[in-house]
């Protein structure tokens, strides 16, 4: 068969006629076509986590700051000393630049505030460390 335009559709018009209908380029695209080739979710934008991560935004009545930490000292090693005050929340011990210190999330203030009190002067791998209530500090202009 021949449309009018005089293409042949040969026996599958209505597929055929789809195709055709979807316009220059027809695939990935085009006029009217299938929209974008499939994507992993790493690369799309606006579904991920977005870029907070850590916990910026947690009360300050809940964290610890924790200081003079031996080199080396990961974060499981410190999450299983710090929960000698409470159960944790969050544990992070800080590389590079911040070396040497770290912040604890705990549940509760009271928590917090046992975390400082209790863990003060306590050693991680036979070096005294310093807790100490959480102050964000100014940035510098």
């Amino acid at each position: 068969r021949r449309d009018s335009s005089g293409i042949y559709f040969g026996c599958c018009t209505r597929l055929t006629r789809g195709f055709l209908d979807m316009g220059w380029g027809g695939g990935w695209g085009g006029k009217g076509g299938w929209g974008s080739p499939w994507q992993p979710m790493f690369m799309k934008k606006g579904w991920g986590k977005g870029g907070n991560r850590g916990q910026t935004k947690v009360d300050p009545s809940l964290k610890v700051w924790v200081g003079n930490l031996p080199t080396g000292v990961d974060w499981k090693t410190l999450e299983t000393h710090m929960n000698q005050a409470g159960k944790t929340k969050w544990v992070e011990s800080f590389k590079g630049k911040g070396e040497g210190t770290g912040t604890v999330v705990y549940s509760t203030a009271e928590e917090a505030t046992n975390a400082v009190t209790m863990l003060n002067g306590s050693q991680i791998n036979g070096q005294a460390i310093q807790v100490d209530v959480w102050v964000k500090q100014e940035k510098a202009a």
